[in-house]
């Protein structure tokens, strides 16, 4: 079943605030709650939209985070992404077809921490290069 304009509209709304209650979602777009909160399980199961937290990572203690560019050797591709996985502080694994092969993303303690994760990223089999940028600030 095809994306119609009112299932982009309850997305919309979402993706402002996926907090609201199907009940606030309606009456913000004039709609019954019965008829959002259907769209919004089709959707979801459909797996068109996800809900995810967004995390204060300083709240958690995390005073650093950062993204890694993981470059790895082709054959050894697969398996760099199942180790990379398994490494305490990464949070998110992305496989990319960019400048890199993997985005990672770290949250650290601090930066001797952050180095210590880094370290085990180089380590890992397959893994050729390892390129961080630590974020400064969150924008949007």
């Amino acid at each position: 079943m095809p994306i119609d304009e009112t299932d982009r509209k309850i997305i919309a709304v979402l993706d402002r605030d996926a907090s609201l209650t199907y009940k606030e979602i309606g009456r913000r777009l004039k709609m019954n709650e019965s008829t959002v909160r259907k769209r919004v399980l089709s959707l979801t199961k459909k797996k068109v939209i996800r809900f995810v937290v967004q995390i204060d990572t300083s709240q958690l203690g995390f005073k650093t985070e950062a993204w890694l560019g993981v470059d790895a050797e082709p054959h050894k591709s697969i398996a760099v992404g199942n180790k990379l996985t398994d490494i305490p502080g990464v949070r998110m694994l992305f496989s990319t077809n960019g400048e890199h092969d993997f985005g990672v993303v770290i949250w650290a303690a601090d930066r001797n921490a952050l180095s210590k994760i880094i370290e085990e990223v180089s380590a890992v089999d397959g893994v050729t290069k390892v390129v961080p940028s630590v974020t400064v600030d969150r924008l949007k």
